[in-house]
């Protein structure tokens, strides 16, 4: 059954003190100055931006309690500051009390009215300058793929080619080719299999720069954030995360940057001989690699934003309310899953910049600086995880609103804690939100 107008009106209140409306009014449209000449018959009406939404009604508030909720409510008029109106018709909002009147007629009983106004309750913001963290991510990004680049082609022209061994070249690098399967999915119709990655190396050296030019020349990103996708796959380098392909989100993003955190660590050449030629051309290629692998990383790192806090609610609404109106929370981090993400990382770029010659040192510790300062802004606009243990066996939704005040963030509980069924939730320690 369709749910009618009635069924969607809230119930009212202002700081949890609720009384009924019997009516309300509120200015809308345009403010403006009409402008009449002498000798026209056309006025020309001058808009100045829309009106302010000053909210005006009357409360009723009956019952053999009407004293003890009035005087409640006076208390609630005459705190200073902004409180939280609940209007059956427009939903919750931020207001700050104004003018009021109190009435008693001794004919209507147990019936107290107010004459309220409500003004609205939006503080000016100063304007302040904000670096913008992940812009300076993209920007040492690239930087670290150009002096990779260079760093390939110069170790690679000392090499002397007829000199480099398919076999030990192929048994140096089965680790490195793994990782490009695992991470840059084009490249698996360019080289068949290990051998087919070592002699492309053999024939033509610089063909393995090129491509990975080309691939970032291209690369749009893996879309994590982008509401049009649905977390699916979209772009260039989403093709290599497969299994992660559903999951969008900061959730999807640090999973797919811790994975390949944890791939620039597995990176390394391991020794089979063949001469100073094929070892060489083995470090080159690994090192090139792993510094693509990073630029990867840099690029996912840079999609995730630092989320803005929500603004505090003074009263939570009851269950009833969020029933008709849900809560509706922007996305934010959980804070622990990105500093670990963030440790992880910086240690990588560290090792990794061990075996880099001064000058693309500089490069790697500048992209680690950079990456290290946009997640640890990313996890200081997240939340923490707590240890709680329920005092008995609730469901998610009793656990959820009891904690946060919104019934809507079960899932969250049932998810994080990998719970098997939503309607018991176990009196055994489970991580939480901190709020």
């Amino acid at each position: 059954m369709t749910a009618t107008w009635r069924d969607q009106l809230l119930p009212a209140s202002f700081r949890g003190v609720s009384f009924l409306i019997p009516q309300t009014s509120v200015p809308v449209g345009m403010k403006g100055q009409l402008h009449e000449f002498p000798q026209r018959d056309t006025p020309f009406f001058e808009q100045m931006g829309k009106q302010s939404q000053v909210h005006k009604m009357t409360a009723w508030i009956i019952g053999d309690d009407c004293f003890e909720r009035r005087d409640k409510l006076i208390e609630a008029l005459e705190t200073p500051g902004g409180g939280e109106l609940v209007h059956p018709w427009l939903g919750r909002l931020q207001v700050k009390a104004g003018e009021c009147d109190m009435s008693h007629d001794l004919t209507a009983g147990g019936m107290v009215v107010f004459d309220l106004t409500f003004y609205p309750d939006m503080p000016l913001k100063m304007p302040g300058a904000k670096v913008n963290t992940q812009a300076q991510v993209v920007n040492s990004s690239e930087s670290l793929l150009t002096s990779s680049l260079n760093r390939y082609k110069t170790a690679m022209a000392t090499v002397n080619q007829a000199r480099l061994g398919l076999l030990q070249m192929r048994n140096s690098l089965s680790g490195v080719f793994s990782v490009i399967q695992q991470h840059f999915a084009p490249f698996v119709s360019v080289f068949s299999d290990v051998t087919g990655f070592a002699q492309s190396l053999m024939n033509s050296p610089g063909s393995l720069s090129s491509l990975f030019s080309g691939y970032f020349s291209s690369f749009s990103g893996f879309n994590f954030f982008s509401s049009s996708t649905g977390g699916g796959e979209s772009s260039v380098g989403r093709e290599s995360a497969s299994s992660l392909a559903n999951v969008s989100g900061y959730r999807g993003a640090v999973a797919e940057a811790a994975q390949q955190t944890e791939a620039v660590s597995s990176i390394n050449v391991v020794s089979s001989g063949g001469g100073v030629d094929t070892a060489a051309a083995s470090q080159a290629t690994a090192n090139l690699v792993q510094d693509a692998v990073l630029v990867q990383i840099g690029l996912i790192v840079s999609e995730m934003p630092v989320a803005t806090q929500p603004e505090l609610i003074e009263s939570t609404p009851s269950v009833e309310q969020q029933a008709i109106l849900p809560e509706v929370r922007p996305e934010v981090p959980v804070a622990d899953d990105v500093i670990e993400l963030r440790d992880n990382l910086n240690e990588a770029v560290f090792e990794a910049s061990l075996k880099a010659d001064p000058e693309h040192y500089l490069v790697l510790n500048s992209f680690r600086q950079t990456v290290v300062k946009h997640l640890t802004a990313v996890a200081a606009s997240g939340v923490r995880l707590v240890d709680i243990t329920p005092p008995e066996t609730l469901s998610a939704l009793v656990l959820a609103y009891r904690r946060f005040g919104d019934a809507t963030r079960a899932p969250e509980v049932v998810q994080r804690n990998r719970i098997r069924h939503p309607g018991f939730v176990p009196p055994v320690p489970i991580k939480i939100a901190q709020r």
